[in-house]
């Protein structure tokens, strides 16, 4: 059934994310912002508080929650929550169609976009590395914690990613915006990994691993490290082999390695989906 659920939310997700404000933190920025310049909401203690709140209560929902149906009811709706706020492939084919049409002051505010981030570390300020970041955070990360821990780690996830972008719109520089950033890059600090592995299986596994050797020799902060293998690593694996053979190379255009990404992040899914079946199909057998 978590498979099961996992695809439901998939499709789901991607029918409603252009009509609704799915995956928007409105609530907890809302409640952030009405309490003013408080000086409580400088405190550490606050962002692990909010995180553990919703991973509880969504816990505890699953544990009364019996019956498969009801279970996939729920994991459906947790998921579509907390994926997005919109697929990936909406906000590069929307980039890609504003520079086929010339509007480059459009084009240039969807890179921004893209590229927004409040932990702006290494190979994040490139486009294309925040691009493969944007797709662990909207999409991987939340399946990856949802497969482990089920509702309550999509939740968990989801919270995670969202409340350094928070505190650093509300109230930046303080000893909460610092927390957040750290619960943040520690909840990703495994499905970073994970992610850049499937982007290396998915692409040019050979030059994926050079890279990840690369950033795995850089004395960094534990932090800056985790996304710059991912963003490392997934970069490299849009290397191909030239004709002429002389070493690897990206897509000529932007447009082409764009369209590269997307294809590179649909065969990571497909990965990953498959490694969820074998796991379940696994689970069944014993």
């Amino acid at each position: 059934m978590t498979l099961l659920g996992i695809l439901l939310a998939l499709a789901l997700e991607r029918l409603l994310s252009q009509t609704l404000p799915l995956g928007r933190p409105t609530l907890p920025g809302l409640l952030i912002s009405r309490a003013g310049d408080a000086a409580w909401l400088q405190s550490a203690w606050l962002p692990p508080l909010l995180l553990a709140i919703p991973v509880l209560l969504t816990g505890y929902v699953d544990l009364l929650i019996h019956g498969p149906l009801l279970q996939t009811l729920l994991s459906v709706v947790i998921l579509v929550l907390c994926l997005g706020p919109r697929d990936l492939s909406d906000d590069v084919r929307a980039l890609m169609a504003a520079r086929e049409a010339g509007d480059q002051r459009r084009s240039d505010a969807l890179a921004q976009t893209l590229l927004h981030s409040v932990e702006d570390y290494g190979q994040r300020r490139s486009l294309l590395g925040a691009l493969f970041v944007q797709s662990h955070e909207r999409l991987f990360g939340v399946l990856l914690w949802f497969f482990l821990l089920g509702p309550a780690g999509a939740v968990l996830y989801r919270a995670a990613s969202r409340l350094p972008r928070i505190w650093h719109e509300i109230q930046p520089g303080g000893a909460a915006e610092l927390a957040a950033m750290r619960l943040h890059a520690a909840a990703a600090w495994w499905t970073a990994r994970v992610v850049a592995l499937l982007f290396g299986l998915s692409g040019s596994l050979d030059d994926a691993l050079a890279a990840w050797r690369r950033v795995g020799e850089r004395a960094t902060d534990w932090r800056e490290r985790t996304w710059d293998v991912l963003a490392g690593v997934a970069v490299a694996a849009l290397s191909s082999e030239p004709e002429d053979g002389d070493g690897p190379a990206l897509p000529s255009t932007l447009d082409e390695v764009l369209r590269e990404v997307l294809a590179l992040q649909n065969r990571a899914l497909l990965i990953l989906l498959a490694a969820f079946a074998a796991f379940t199909a696994g689970g069944f057998i014993v």
